[in-house]
């Protein structure tokens, strides 16, 4: 049974979620987990992770004008390229939530392995 900061969320006929939260203790931070099988293609599993993911700005900038144009040069790449390159860490204990993580992506390939079952 998944605990310390993992929680099954919701299972449906082809996926289920888990929600993880950051050892940090922020909402905002938390991470949405879904495995899913495609009854078409029960070869793949889809391991999707959802997070929000901020641009913070103002790391190493002096002043409210650095600042800014760090927002502007973002969202002028995203705007001409299509993309913008970021990264958020999330954090795991090792004494509590871990383990957790690790039981919560056990438990999801268990039910993968169940659902294969099922359409075959």
């Amino acid at each position: 049974m998944i605990s310390k900061n993992i929680m099954k969320t919701s299972e449906f006929k082809d996926s289920i979620y888990y929600r993880a939260s950051c050892s940090c203790g922020s909402d905002e931070h938390d991470v949405i987990i879904e495995f899913e099988i495609d009854e078409k293609i029960p070869d793949q599993i889809y391991l999707n992770f959802y997070k929000n993911i901020a641009w913070c700005s103002h790391w190493g900038t002096l002043s409210w004008y650095e600042s800014l144009w760090k927002r502007l040069s973002c969202s002028l790449k995203m705007l001409f390229t299509g993309y913008v390159e970021l990264e958020e860490s999330f954090l795991l204990n090792e004494e509590s939530n871990i383990d957790s993580f690790i039981e919560a992506l056990q438990e999801g390939k268990e039910y993968i392995k169940k659902k294969k079952e099922q359409i075959k």
